[in-house]
């Protein structure tokens, strides 16, 4: 099996602040807070400097994964290390958890007999190599050529087994073709995109003798996508034809793996009328993505860019905060986020939270759920918890929080089961505290108080998965608590296969459960003693294997704090992280 890099991906939050808001109560301010959004679309270039600074960015505006569409090919000679190998490996020493990388495609050889295998190849070798997908720049049928000078077809033949082969592999694919209609029409100060043209003659595409019309690029596209339905396909720059809505949902309603990202044509979208921008919104609100095209080398751009004054951090916060402010107000007729981009007003969208929540983030751990840094739970260290089983304790004030409310099987949001995880420890003891909002609570009548049911699982409870032996990731111990607090311990290993014999394991912990009715709302916490988990307890820097789940059955809610992407929840190479905080 694959191994996965145990990347540190702890995004958050003190409940010392304020209260989190459980269940479909939090709001997209809670999301920026916990740093809860992902960006599909920056472009950061591979030095410590400039990852730092688009860091400080994202921790300053809420975004909690980049996705680095500039990841490099993993092409190289003579055994070296590949670009894209390079970049990883640097992301991963810098900030490590904060960005993905995509892969791109090298092209050299493209007249050779074997290209379009050894073009799977690099597929596979970015798949093994830890890219999260492909990204394709708008070079196929514009500028990228053959020997003999024509250009490469975006559906050529020779490209069918990348497509393909990214589908098997689970890795999505960013694509850009053409561009905004503007760059078709003639180059002068008529056009309404001069600012920027004239800075970039190259994104000029006017001259039928060199470039191709516009809508033959979008029509090439889309052949690729229906001869690939099992490939998803994430068309940049909003299906990357931002000026026609009619096309973008005729597009997306034929074709269910396309999808549409929103990096740098808000200002394109916001001049259509927001009551027929929100419709379509809300109608595809699966397969539509958060995305800026926010950029950091020498200097940043703010999804387009020319000969001017360099932007400032200020005017990134700026940036994004008008993004926020078009997707979640109903403001009418402000300024844009790219000036550049034209001279025009915008009109704000105001989606409503649980459409919001599936563009900024929800969809996107969807579509990398293969990828996203493995979850850590950060454990706060108490001198005594002395009334454990009082969920008043000043001792939770200082323990991070987390959320658990997505899908095991395939990362599927389920805000309405969202539960709140908390832990502790002591000198002696290890203590899990869960906050769960319930619509209705399935559990065994009578409950079974002096003895473990076979079976608990069957019901509501919440979990927790929690492996101590560094050498073998296949032993670890389960702990689950029912609402009635019913409960089970028992070890899983190799060495007992049979259920019941693995519940012969007795770690001599405690559980304590409250209910309250009003809120609808159970609580749980676990009191594990840290002896049976590991000879040696836990101090400060112990990093334990960890997985927590929370069974809803009357949401039909299976949550797991990091997807096993499997229909088990018993896939221990996919847990997170318990990590002891001094």
């Amino acid at each position: 099996m694959k191994s996965v890099l145990p990347l540190l991906c702890a995004f958050v939050w003190s409940a010392t602040a304020a209260e989190p808001r459980l269940g479909k109560n939090q709001t997209p301010t809670d999301w920026r807070a916990e740093k809860r959004l992902i960006d599909l679309h920056l472009h950061i270039n591979s030095t410590p400097e400039h990852i730092k600074r688009a860091v400080k960015i994202m921790d300053e505006v809420g975004i909690g994964v980049g996705v680095n569409l500039s990841g490099g090919t993993v092409t190289s000679k003579d055994g070296a290390a590949s670009i894209f190998e390079k970049n990883r490996k640097l992301a991963e020493e810098i900030a490590p958890g904060r960005l993905v990388l995509y892969m791109n495609l090298d092209y050299s050889g493209w007249d050779e007999v074997d290209f379009a295998e050894r073009a799977v190849k690099q597929i596979e070798d970015g798949h093994r190599l830890g890219a999260a997908g492909l990204k394709e720049y708008k070079r196929l049928g514009l500028n990228l050529r053959d020997k003999s000078g024509n250009l490469i077809r975006i559906d050529d033949p020779k490209l069918d087994g990348v497509w393909k082969r990214c589908g098997e592999l689970g890795m999505p694919i960013s694509i850009h073709v053409a561009d905004p209609k503007a760059f078709w029409e003639p180059y002068d100060d008529k056009n309404e995109r001069w600012t920027e043209l004239k800075d970039h003659k190259n994104w000029w595409f006017g001259d039928p003798a060199v470039h191709p019309p516009r809508m033959e690029l979008l029509e090439a596209l889309n052949r690729v996508i229906e001869r690939h339905p099992k490939t998803t396909f994430v068309c940049v720059h909003f299906a990357n034809n931002a000026e026609d809505l009619d096309w973008v949902e005729r597009a997306l309603d034929k074709y269910p793996n396309m999808n549409a990202d929103l990096a740098a044509r808000i200002p394109e979208i916001g001049r259509h009328a927001p009551e027929k921008v929100q419709r379509l919104f809300v109608k595809h609100q699966d397969r539509i993505f958060f995305a800026t095209d926010f950029q950091v080398y020498d200097r940043i751009t703010l999804g387009s860019g020319g000969s001017g004054p360099a932007p400032t951090d200020d005017d990134a916060r700026d940036f994004f905060e008008k993004h926020w402010r078009w997707l979640e107000t109903n403001d009418r007729d402000f300024e844009h986020m790219t000036p550049i981009q034209g001279d025009w007003k915008i009109s704000a969208i105001g989606l409503p939270n649980e459409v919001l929540r599936k563009i900024y983030f929800d969809n996107a751990q969807r579509l990398l759920a293969r990828s996203l840094p493995f979850e850590v739970c950060r454990v706060a260290r108490v001198n005594q918890l002395k009334e454990w089983k009082n969920l008043k304790s000043d001792g939770w004030d200082n323990a991070p929080a987390h959320r658990l409310e997505y899908n095991s099987n395939d990362a599927s949001a389920a805000p309405e089961s969202s539960t709140l995880i908390r832990a502790l420890y002591d000198e002696m003891n290890l203590y899990i505290r869960y906050d769960a909002p319930y619509s209705e609570l399935t559990a065994f009548e009578p409950a079974r108080m002096d003895s473990e049911r076979v079976g608990l699982w069957d019901r509501d409870v919440v979990e927790a998965f929690i492996g101590t032996d560094s050498a073998n990731e296949k032993v670890y111990y389960e702990f689950e608590v029912a609402p009635t607090n019913e409960k089970l311990d028992l070890v899983i290993t190799p060495e007992i296969p049979d259920v019941v014999k693995r519940l012969e394991w007795n770690s001599g912990w405690e559980s304590a459960v409250e209910l309250d009715k009003e809120a609808k709302v159970w609580r749980t916490v676990m009191r594990i003693p840290l002896k049976a988990l590991h000879a040696d307890g836990a101090k400060a820097g112990t990093r334990w294997r960890v997985n927590f789940y929370r069974i809803d059955r009357a949401n039909r809610a299976f949550l797991a704090f990091n997807p096993t992407l499997t229909r088990s929840f018993h896939a221990p190479e996919r847990f997170g992280w318990l990590e002891f905080l001094p």
